[in-house]
């Protein structure tokens, strides 16, 4: 894997987020925004779940794919070092 070190670390990492924002989201997390300056806020909560759930989704796929010998294993310890 020495070669592809790189972008498993991006893959894997990204994924961490996304799902780390879908679990905030979906214990009560809400996200709202304004459509205009000065305009009335708008829950968008469950659009951005939905939408973060099927990206979360196709980097697990890209990543399985990609990876086949690592996809399914979190990587610990964490990816990045204390340089």
């Amino acid at each position: 894997m020495a070669g592809h070190d790189d972008r498993y670390v991006e893959i894997t990492t990204r994924l961490r987020s996304v799902r780390s924002f879908c679990d905030f989201l979906s214990q009560g997390g809400t996200v709202r925004v304004a459509l205009s300056d000065g305009g009335a806020y708008k829950d968008i909560t469950a659009v951005l779940l939905e939408r973060n759930r099927r990206e979360a989704e196709a980097l697990a796929r890209t990543r399985r794919y990609l990876y086949p010998d690592l996809a399914d294993e979190e990587v610990a310890p964490p990816l990045y070092s204390h340089h």
